[in-house]
């Protein structure tokens, strides 16, 4: 018998669905590698592909109780791409615009507003690779509620 699947896990897997589907990156759920050409879109962060210049890593950090019913899933986004500051803040600016005071996204996980926290802007790497990392929150029910 398989475990449970929790909700924070389930949100990262709506929200990557999300992102592929507004065509900010390529979701593929399961073993599927990805290519050099695609900005894959992975759920087990804070792993990050060594492999890839260009992704985005979904990070899910303990939920906020708000009341009895709700609470607030912290989700950090970091996306990194090969290029200078700005192409970092250009991808950042994408997902941003995708998801910040937003209600009902990503779709089915019964969220009622999604907005960003915040956002940290890294230099290249000895790669060249910059990077964003955004802290969205999102409210929602509590499962069972």
């Amino acid at each position: 018998m398989a475990d449970p699947v929790s909700q924070e896990v389930e949100l990262k897997r709506a929200l990557a669905q999300y992102l592929h589907d507004q065509q900010v990156g390529v979701y593929k759920a399961g073993t599927i590698p990805y290519t050099a050409t695609e900005r894959g879109i992975f759920t087990n962060g804070p792993d990050l592909p060594t492999t890839l210049d260009n992704c985005i890593v979904l990070t899910s950090r303990r939920p906020i109780p708000e009341g009895r019913s709700n609470l607030v899933f912290p989700i950090d986004i970091l996306s990194r791409v090969k290029g200078n500051r700005i192409a970092a803040g250009n991808l950042a600016g994408f997902i941003f615009d995708a998801l910040d005071h937003k209600e009902g996204v990503p779709p089915g996980m019964h969220i009622s507003w999604a907005w960003e926290f915040s956002r940290l802007d890294y230099s290249a790497d000895s790669n060249g690779r910059t990077a964003s990392i955004q802290t969205f929150y999102f409210r929602g029910r509590r499962r069972g509620a």
